[in-house]
């Protein structure tokens, strides 16, 4: 087992290991948590665990409730939001009872938001049950839904108590989620290099899965007890997004986020190649990372995804903030106009 405390404006910790849903109970006991707790989950999570979730909090002395929404980003909308806010209020849910999250990026954002408005704030759990909410949207302390004019423009910045990540859930991701996580797992290879280049370059494995998440909580732990609120550092974290939230955008979900993000990784990766700014030794670096991970991809072509920029929440004004690639483990952020985002992304 391995554990990481974040120290954010709400301090929690972040622990990881086999078996952690079994003692879901016993966390939110040590927490001094008593009394409700709605379980927040989807349609595919629900049916594997989210009975045994709750058979556990009642063996705590707990009163849990589930809440099952359709699986999908498409489900990541005001209307479920404004639902799980009615099931609070109907469940006469107060500020001494919890959330839950029991699910990928998509549940945790929408119970997340939810926690953090209904009452003004009630206390917040998050347990993962992807690999890509395990190393990335469980951590940090950001919710949000989605409207029809871009990805995640409504939300609120919000720190959970605790986050539990079983890595038995592992063994009932398919595959398209195990490959969706390692998507994520690419931009922080790329932001950090060391280890956690050096894990997925060699292969994720049950023997290195725990130090692999450990590695990227721990990346982003410092981060955002730098910038909690996106003022500046933080801002890293978006390596790839630019990209990736157009592609979802375009497609309408059907690439899923962590895919996404690894396409806007090469989409980077190449530009800077071009530009001259990334030494070509480290491009194909990425470039074999990205293949060994089955996330060699050509998407969308980056004239179709330039219209979608200016939607963007990385927008500031008339300026985009992009994270560029100078090296692995040297990225940065760079301002363009965005009435400049064409001829920057078509370079020659």
């Amino acid at each position: 087992m391995r554990s990481v405390t974040v120290n954010a404006s709400t301090p929690y910790e972040v622990v990881i290991g086999a078996g952690l849903s079994g003692k879901i109970g016993e966390y939110l006991a040590r927490l001094g948590r008593k009394g409700k707790v709605m379980i927040v989950t989807d349609s595919h999570v629900a049916p594997l665990y989210a009975e045994g979730v709750a058979d556990e909090l009642v063996y705590r002395g707990f009163e849990p409730s589930i809440y099952t929404f359709d699986a999908g980003e498409e489900s990541k909308t005001l209307k479920t939001y404004g639902e799980i806010l009615a099931f609070l209020a109907e469940e006469e849910f107060s500020r001494t009872d919890t959330v839950l999250a029991l699910g990928g990026g998509v549940t945790g954002d929408m119970a997340g938001f939810a926690a953090a408005t209904y009452m003004r704030g009630v206390a917040f759990v998050n347990m993962p049950t992807t690999l890509l909410a395990a190393i990335d949207s469980s951590v940090g302390g950001k919710t949000a839904v989605d409207l029809p004019q871009g990805k995640n423009l409504v939300g609120a910045f919000y720190q959970p108590s605790l986050v539990l990540f079983d890595t038995d859930f592992m063994k009932t991701l398919p595959y398209d989620e195990i490959r969706n996580g390692l998507g994520e797992g690419v931009k922080y290879a790329v932001l950090e290099g060391g280890a956690i280049f050096d894990i997925l370059s060699e292969g994720l494995t049950s023997e290195n899965l725990e130090d692999f998440i450990y590695l990227c909580v721990d990346a982003k732990r410092r981060i955002v007890e730098a910038d909690e609120k996106e003022g500046g550092k933080r801002k890293l974290l978006n390596l790839g997004h630019t990209v990736a939230h157009a592609v979802e955008t375009l497609t309408e979900f059907v690439v899923p986020h962590g895919v996404a993000v690894a396409y806007g990784v090469r989409v980077m990766a190449r530009l800077a190649s071009q530009r001259g700014e990334l030494p070509e030794e480290e491009f194909y670096k990425i470039e074999e990372l990205l293949l060994s991970n089955d996330l060699g991809l050509e998407l969308n072509p980056i004239e179709e995804l330039i219209p979608h920029f200016v939607a963007d929440k990385k927008r500031a004004g008339d300026r985009l903030t992009l994270v560029t690639i100078a090296g692995i483990g040297d990225c940065r952020l760079t301002e363009i106009p965005v009435a400049e985002a064409g001829a920057y992304f078509m370079v020659e």
